[in-house]
Formats: C-alpha cells, sequence, structure tokens
C-alpha cells in the first residue's frame, strides 16, 4: 500500500480566494442547469412560438460578498410573467381590451391580423419555480 501526504500551507487570505472561486465556479454550474431545465419546461409545455421566451431565459452570478455567492435566473422577455403565472384567471376566464374595443394579434400560424373582442386566458406554467424545486444539491457540484 502507498500512501501519501498533501500538506499545504496557505495563508487566511489565499484560502479564501480559493474557497470563494470554487463557490463561484459552483454557483455558476448550478445556475446554467436551472437555467437549461427552465428552457426545458418551457418547451416541455409548447410554449414556444419564436422561441423570444426561450432565448432570454438566462443565468448570471450577482454578487459575491465574502463567502456568499448568489447567482440568479432570470426570464427577460417581457411575456414571460404572463406565461409563467397565467392570465385572467389561470386559463379560465377572459382577456378584454382597455383603450380599444378590439384586441388586435397575429394567429399563432400566421396570416393576417385578427380582431377580437375577448380571448381566453393562458393557464399558467411555473417554468423557474419548477426547475428551481427539482434542483439538488448535486446540481451544484
Amino acid at each position: 500500500m502507498i500512501r501519501v501526504n498533501v500538506r499545504s500551507q496557505l495563508k487566511g487570505t489565499e484560502f479564501r480566494a480559493f474557497v470563494q472561486s470554487k463557490l463561484v465556479d459552483s454557483m455558476q454550474q448550478g445556475a446554467g442547469r436551472v437555467r437549461d431545465r427552465a428552457k426545458a419546461n418551457i418547451l416541455s409545455a409548447g410554449r414556444v412560438d419564436v422561441g423570444t421566451m426561450l432565448n432570454q431565459v438566462v443565468a448570471e452570478t450577482v454578487q459575491v460578498d465574502g463567502l456568499k455567492v448568489t447567482a440568479r435566473v432570470e426570464a427577460r422577455a417581457p411575456h414571460s410573467l404572463y406565461q409563467h403565472e397565467g392570465t385572467a384567471n389561470d386559463g379560465t376566464g377572459y382577456i378584454y381590451p382597455r383603450a380599444a374595443r378590439v384586441l388586435r394579434f397575429t394567429p399563432k400560424g400566421g396570416g393576417p391580423f385578427v380582431y377580437a373582442p375577448k380571448v381566453r386566458g393562458v393557464k399558467g406554467v411555473p417554468f423557474l419555480k419548477d426547475a428551481l424545486d427539482s434542483a439538488t444539491l448535486s446540481d451544484f457540484t
């Protein structure tokens, strides 16, 4: 049997910098995995039309304060909130125009504008919450 003993003589600041860099790397990796799961949740829910929301889900390391590292995963597309939380009583109600007599939009398959006095709301798909809830410690190692 061969034994190897390794001893390191690190100063407190060097050790702190080493641990801090490892924490930052782990947080970036974990946030990236949560981001990827959120994108997969969007795809599996069928909420992709042109890919704007999918392309604007980002993960970033926000703040490093000593040994405290904070990461953030955001959906930056303007309509992400409505897809995540749902609209009009979670898809059971209707959306009405506020400043006009009708709503105007392009249908999903393309074509000319559609004018409607009301449209049914969408049921929320909490893709970010579900991605974070499914995160485990192994995602950050």
